[in-house]
């Protein structure tokens, strides 16, 4: 059973403040999509996306030494040929030890524009600060689908890493995953279903954000697609959990219930405020194209208000990272090419 609350947003307006562009956008990567970004422990920021050049899709590494001024090619996660291999959804993470992982969708297909044959999340490692790349593990695979998407990575206040993804379940039916390592990503431990178990809908794109430093208390973001409705209609959603992801509360926040569609977000913490990010295709765009617009917490995720358009469509498949306290970088696609645009709160 799906519990959903609607909670006065009056006192989120009054304590919300919406971020403002700094500068012109610079650009992250050329010739791709699905930009992400974290940082690592030397002061640099090590971002990745999705190139697609010719036959293959390759799955590259970019680094930034300025705070996301900008930013140089790096490294190579894996490259495939398009027609039979769909490589997609990257993320990279620092685990305490120093090295880095890369999580990313991994399926096989027969032919170009085929539907995916096998079903996999694959996880590669570097010990160079994402340079260079070898494989470590398969977390999940599902050789005869429906699907697994999207993966995510942070550092549990155990020390152990975190992989979030999603898990289709039926044709109408997608779950959020957790796994966890504890040796640096080599093996994994069972999954753990936190969003979607007993209903039938679309849960997907995954983000997770704490409200404090070394909080136990985290916030997960999430579209749901309500499959009764035609075409599926998307709206954002989050939930929380006081134990760093042990359990989860069933109680669903709204972030965004748009008068069209709004997925694919993301979530950040910026000082104390929580910031989400989703796409939104209420002034224009052919579904999943859209805007991309992000709204402010100021009550760990309770309730949402600011909502601010970062850039007009198509901004596809955005993520974001926070530089300090008061800003953040939004990342996105448009036209083939990724951008990074600094927000800023004054």
């Amino acid at each position: 059973m799906r519990f959903y609350t609607t909670l006065p947003f009056f006192l989120s307006a009054v304590l919300a403040q919406a971020p403002s562009k700094s500068g012109d956008a610079v650009v992250f990567g050329e010739s791709g999509t699905y930009p992400r970004a974290v940082h690592l422990t030397d002061g640099s920021l090590l971002g990745t996306y999705t190139h697609s050049d010719g036959a293959n899709t390759t799955l590259l590494t970019v680094t930034s030494t300025d705070n996301g001024a900008s930013w140089s090619t790096l490294g190579e996660i894996a490259t495939e040929f398009s027609a039979t291999r769909d490589l997609d959804n990257p993320y990279v993470h620092q685990m305490p030890n120093g090295d880095i992982l890369a999580a990313f969708r991994n399926h096989d297909r027969p032919s170009a524009g085929a539907a995916a044959t096998y079903h996999r999340i694959t996880v590669c490692t570097s010990n160079d600060k994402g340079k260079s790349w070898s494989y470590l593990s398969t977390p999940i695979e599902m050789p005869a689908g429906p699907g697994v998407w999207e993966p995510f990575m942070q550092t549990g206040l155990d020390d152990g890493i975190q992989l979030y993804y999603s898990k289709e379940t039926s044709p109408d039916g997608q779950d959020s995953i957790i796994r966890r390592t504890y040796d640096n990503g080599l093996t994994w431990t069972e999954e753990q279903v936190f969003t979607g178990q007993g209903i039938n809908a679309r849960d997907g794109m995954i983000g997770v954000a704490p409200i404090a430093d070394r909080s136990a208390t985290k916030v997960a973001i999430f579209e749901s697609g309500d499959i009764n409705v035609s075409p599926t209609h998307f709206t954002v959603w989050v939930v929380r959990t006081t134990d760093d992801g042990n359990t989860w509360g069933s109680t669903r926040y709204p972030v965004y219930t748009p008068s069209t569609q709004a997925g694919a977000p993301q979530i950040i913490r910026v000082g104390t405020k929580l910031v989400a990010s989703f796409g939104t295709n209420e002034s224009g765009g052919d579904w999943p194209e859209g805007a991309m617009a992000v709204m402010v917490s100021n009550d760990g995720g309770l309730t949402w208000a600011d909502k601010t358009i970062v850039h007009a469509n198509p901004a596809m498949w955005a993520g974001m990272i926070a530089l300090d306290d008061t800003s953040f970088l939004a990342l996105y696609e448009t036209g083939r090419t990724c951008y990074a645009q600094k927000m800023v709160f004054n």
